[in-house]
Order: C-alpha cells, then sequence, then structure tokens
C-alpha cells in the first residue's frame, strides 16, 4: 500500500486470511456463545426460571426483574463478544497497542461535527431504504425462506417494543450506555478497527473492504428487514473511519446514531414529543431527494476538508524538517 494512502500500515501485521479465520473464532465464542450464557446468567439472577427463559418466544416481559436483567445482559454480553474480541486479537494475538489502530492523530472537533451532520442528513435516504427493505417480497419458491425470517423479524420487534419501554431517567441512562456506548465503541473495535483493515490488507481495495465490512456488519444482527439501512450506515462508518485514519471518528458516529434513537425512544416515552419512530409515515419523494444530494455533498466536503487538513500537515512537517 502506497505511503500516502490514509490507511498506510506501518508496521507488519498478521496475514489477512488467517486473521480473518481468528477473528470469526473469536467472535463465535465470545459473542455468540458467552454472550448468550451471560445474558440467561443475568436472566437467573434476576429471578427467572431456565424453562422461562427458553419458552419466551422473544415476550421478556414474561420474566422477573426482566427489563434490568437483560440490558444488563445484552451490556456485558458486547463487552464480552466486541471488546473481548478486540481486546484478544489486537492486544494478545497481534501484540500492538490500541493506538495502532489509528493511522492518523485524532482530528479537530470540526470533523467530529462535520460527521455527526452528514449522519442526520442521511437519515431521510436511509429511512427510504428501511421502508424499501420492510417491503421485500420473496418469488414463490422462496416462500418457505421469506416466513422463516418474518418470524425472527418478529420476535426482534418484540424485544425492541420490551426495551423501548423505559421511562425513568435512570433506565435512559443504563439504556444509552448499553445500546449506545458500549456498542458504539465495541462494533467499531471489531468492524472498521479490525476487520474492515484485514479485509483491506488481503484485497488492497479499500472500497471492497469498506462496503464488504458494511455487508458483514448488517448481517451479523440477524435482522434482514433491516439489512439495507444498517450495511449503509456501516458503509458510512468505514468511510468516515478511511478518510480520518482515526477510528474516534466512526465510534463518536456510531455512539450519536445509537443515542439518538434511544433520547427520541425516552422522550416520546415521557411525552415530550410525539413521533414514534416505530410508526412514522413515509417521508415525501422531495425529502427523500434532498437527503441523499446533501449528503453527497458533505460527504464531498468532508473528504476534501480532511485531505486539505493533511496536505497542510504535510507541507508544515517539511518546512520544519528542511
Amino acid at each position: 500500500m502506497e505511503n500516502n494512502s490514509p490507511m498506510f500500515f506501518k508496521s507488519n501485521e498478521n496475514a489477512a486470511a488467517p486473521s480473518l479465520l481468528i477473528l470469526l473464532g473469536l467472535f463465535c465464542i465470545n459473542f455468540i456463545f458467552l454472550g448468550g450464557l451471560i445474558q440467561i446468567g443475568t436472566m437467573l439472577l434476576g429471578g427467572a426460571s431456565l424453562q422461562k427463559i427458553l419458552t419466551t418466544g422473544g415476550d421478556f416481559s414474561q420474566i422477573p426483574n426482566a427489563w434490568v436483567s437483560t440490558i444488563l445482559g445484552q451490556g456485558l454480553g458486547s463487552l464480552v463478544g466486541f471488546v473481548g474480541t478486540a481486546w484478544l486479537f489486537w492486544r494478545v494475538i497481534e501484540k500492538k497497542p490500541w493506538s495502532d489502530l489509528n493511522f492518523k492523530s485524532i482530528p479537530s472537533i470540526r470533523v467530529f461535527l462535520m460527521a455527526i451532520l452528514i449522519e442526520l442528513t442521511f437519515m431521510g435516504f436511509n429511512g427510504w431504504l428501511q421502508e424499501l427493505n420492510q417491503n421485500i417480497v420473496f418469488p414463490e419458491a422462496l416462500k418457505g425462506l421469506e416466513k422463516t425470517l418474518k418470524e425472527m423479524e418478529s420476535t426482534f420487534e418484540k424485544a425492541t417494543q420490551f426495551f423501548a419501554t423505559f421511562t425513568s431517567f435512570w433506565k435512559f441512562l443504563l439504556a444509552f450506555l448499553v445500546i449506545a456506548v458500549i456498542a458504539g465503541i465495541g462494533e467499531e473495535l471489531v468492524f472498521r478497527g479490525l476487520l474492515m483493515r484485514k479485509i483491506y490488507l488481503g484485497t488492497k481495495n479499500i472500497h471492497v473492504a469498506i462496503w464488504l465490512t458494511g455487508f458483514i456488519f448488517a448481517i451479523i444482527h440477524f435482522q434482514f428487514y433491516g439489512i439495507l439501512p444498517r450495511m449503509m450506515l456501516g458503509v458510512l462508518f468505514g468511510y468516515f473511519y478511511y478518510w480520518s485514519g482515526n477510528l474516534w471518528v466512526p465510534i463518536v458516529a456510531h455512539i450519536f446514531n445509537n443515542g439518538m434513537i434511544i433520547t427520541l425512544m425516552y422522550l416520546h416515552n415521557i411525552h415530550v414529543i410525539k413521533t414514534d419512530l416505530e410508526n412514522m409515515d413515509s417521508l415525501p419523494t422531495s425529502i427523500i431527494f434532498f437527503s441523499l444530494i446533501a449528503t453527497i455533498g458533505l460527504l464531498f466536503l468532508f473528504r476534501n476538508y480532511l485531505d486539505k487538513q493533511s496536505t497542510d500537515f504535510e507541507i508544515k512537517q517539511n518546512g520544519e524538517g528542511k
């Protein structure tokens, strides 16, 4: 990779193929196996029976102390599954410091604000993708698969509705910590910091790495009827990382995205705002089109600003070196 790449690898790393297999193995053990055990364990500690847990069908309201035990289980599971996987791979196997995940120093506050503005602008177009995704109809030969996916979606919707019913401020803070902060940091460490990095190392094509990582990021949430908007968010985070060269940019963007949703849910639940995110009407075509054009324009400005900052820094460094 060329030295002028925003993601230039300054030191040797383990090869892409074995690294991806190791990452997959660690993730399966930490997130799927250990994370699942942690979730069940917190429910058991909350007073639920194992039989009750296994027969809820996604309706967690049947479980004693359900909200607290499930959100704590999700938080601890995310810590082990994502942060734990990243730590084991990067610090133990690769034996590298966390700072090596960044290719450039942390940018100015303006960069973070620009990334957040892009996210807000992108919401209209991504909302249209969500609607498009939910209206996908399978051909007759795949109706069995469609039924299975819709049943899975229904289970996830029950869980989401249950988590979204909080009205107390301390529950809001706990949900924000788990769903926004822990998930934002952990998922970006694994997907952008490690997975995208290794795919880029193997393919030598940053765009393949960004889009493939975005697709994997979407499917790993196991919600087919949300795969398009989630993939595009993952792609957006990928370009934030690539152009800025610093993992904190997509981390902050991810935290903001999840945190905004949690905050709007809370404000709706306590009747501060009337908008219900789960039952929003379709956006007008003009808003969707404006969202797409404005997002493209802002991304262009975002990249140009970062390129200029990088060029100015190099000129300054060369000037001081003379």
